[in-house]
């Protein structure tokens, strides 16, 4: 342009000058302020001891971890969602277990990916068959997006309905009917998985790509057979963990491939020896199914969660923790993975490891009250009053909240029991603990935790006759009696150790 101007040639020296000048005031400009979300503000001045390489204080000792408080919704880049129960809506109520099944197998998918925080089955769950709008729910379970839908099977027809949902706006993101054969299911999942994910601008690498595809059986039969397996388990009953085990096998006499079904068996076994019958035979069940679910497939990390939990029962607990922590490194967000790692770490004395897996457990699924609890105990093992009460005193709110939306929720009305009387309500505690046995009476695990409840509020002969019971049902988890700090005022009674060496002749 200059040619056209008439300007003297001196000019162009003083335009080289001049940004030569700005830069320089640019430069220093940008060395003593900073552009944030609030504005221009002047930068910090670094700390002494980063000018003089000098190192900062030490943290002192013990200090107080973070509890995950109530969830809020993510507000950053992570996407944040949370997958309702599926209405059944087949004329058969059995189907139940199917659509209930679909649902978590959509979650299953889903939560393989990093970029997505989703919400767990025991959080979402909690709202089948309650009323409650959507803003409502997302609210409770700290998150963006909600699925919800329903399942219509008659035969070998499947109609499933799915709509993606936007807390905020309360309106969909994404909404498709499916109308199809039985065999097609695997596709539909896969489809929706897709969906929820194109919905949400989720950017997926082809390995991320490829894992939420379900590829876990090909075989619609061998699918249903494994949901009602899966079905049976939540429950903790010795006759739903036998009928989980005859569904698992079903499954695997149909597709002998099926990795998950071996996963599931294990579990079976596993919690069945845990919480039932403590014999060397469901010992020797649980590892030799956790075992062929890894080589059928070694990148599944629910496989590796459930070796895990089979080698913690066998005594193998150096092998156990490496298997968590491959279930763990292949996928994050498992909440099993890091819960069953802390209940072995506390069996094994562990407490300060067990501390860091219960507290990632309530990270991942801010709505169990199971880890909080157990945590509060590894502090009380370690000697950590002050956290084990301010996890307790958290943890209260948790299990009402479950109970007002699951009130014969055996498991929560004894853990709520134990809980309300080491925070001085014992009035409470004993209703809870009086309705968990008027349930469930002859169950070795609530048996147990009664037990416990009775030892927590200083009635050792009703504690220990419980306890005598619960042996008698089939209760023989030598380890966690040993380490289990609610029954530390029993440790010099007499008749407990008479239990501890009955249980140990037993083996």
């Amino acid at each position: 342009m200059l040619p056209g101007l008439n300007l003297p040639d001196w000019t162009t020296t003083l335009v080289i000058l001049l940004v030569a000048l700005g830069f320089v005031i640019a430069v220093m400009l940008a060395w003593a302020f900073d552009i944030g979300p609030d504005g221009i503000h002047r930068t910090p001045k670094v700390s002494e001891h980063k000018v003089t390489g000098e190192s900062p204080e030490p943290a002192p000792e013990q200090a107080a971890p973070k509890v995950p408080a109530k969830p809020k919704a993510e507000t950053g880049s992570r996407k944040s969602i949370a997958v309702l129960p599926l209405v059944n809506m087949s004329r058969d109520a059995e189907n139940e277990y199917f659509s209930d099944g679909i649902a978590e197998e959509i979650l299953n998918l889903l939560v393989k990916l990093p970029q997505l925080k989703v919400a767990s089955r025991t959080s979402s769950f909690v709202f089948k068959g309650k009323e409650a709008n959507i803003p409502t729910v997302a609210g409770e379970l700290g998150v963006d997006t909600v699925l919800e839908g329903s399942v219509r099977r008659a035969g070998d027809r499947v109609r499933i309905t799915a709509q993606l949902i936007e807390a905020a706006s309360d309106s969909h993101l994404w909404s498709e009917t499916y109308d199809r054969e039985m065999r097609d299911v695997f596709a539909i999942q896969d489809d929706i998985a897709q969906s929820i994910v194109d919905a949400l601008e989720v950017t997926l690498s082809p390995q991320e790509r490829r894992s939420i595809q379900y590829v876990a059986t090909s075989d619609a039969r061998a699918f249903d057979f494994y949901l009602r397996g899966r079905n049976y388990m939540y429950t903790m009953t010795r006759r739903d963990y036998e009928h989980a085990i005859r569904m698992f096998e079903q499954a695997i006499a149909v597709d002998a491939k099926y990795a998950l079904a071996y996963a599931g068996l294990a579990d079976a076994y596993s919690h069945l020896y845990r919480y039932a019958d403590a014999t060397q035979k469901n010992v020797r069940k649980s590892v030799e199914a956790s075992e062929k679910a890894i080589v059928l497939d070694p990148d599944s990390g629910e496989a590796h969660a459930s070796r895990g939990l089979s080698l913690f029962i066998s005594s193998q607990f150096e092998m156990a923790k490496k298997e968590f922590e491959r279930a763990i490194e292949l996928n994050p967000n498992l909440f099993e993975a890091y819960y069953y790692y802390g209940l072995a770490c506390s069996s094994n004395s562990e407490f300060e490891t067990a501390e860091k897996m219960y507290l990632k457990a309530m990270e991942v699924n801010p709505a169990d009250y199971q880890s909080p609890l157990f945590l509060a105990q590894a502090y009380t093992s370690m000697g950590r009053k002050h956290d084990e009460m301010r996890v307790r005193l958290g943890a209260l709110e948790t299990i009402q909240r479950h109970l007002e939306m699951n009130p014969h929720d055996t498991r929560a009305l004894y853990f709520g029991a134990q809980n309300l009387v080491l925070v001085g309500e014992n009035e409470k505690g004993v209703e809870l603990a009086e309705r968990a046995l008027g349930q469930d009476q002859d169950e070795p695990v609530v048996l147990y935790n009664v037990a416990c409840f009775y030892a927590l509020q200083g009635d050792p002969d009703r504690s220990i006759e419980l306890l005598t019971k619960a042996v008698d049902e089939g209760w023989g988890d030598k380890e966690w009696l040993e380490t289990d700090s609610d029954l530390d005022t029993l440790r010099t009674d007499e008749r407990f150790k008479a239990l501890l060496e009955r249980i140990e002749e037993s083996k």
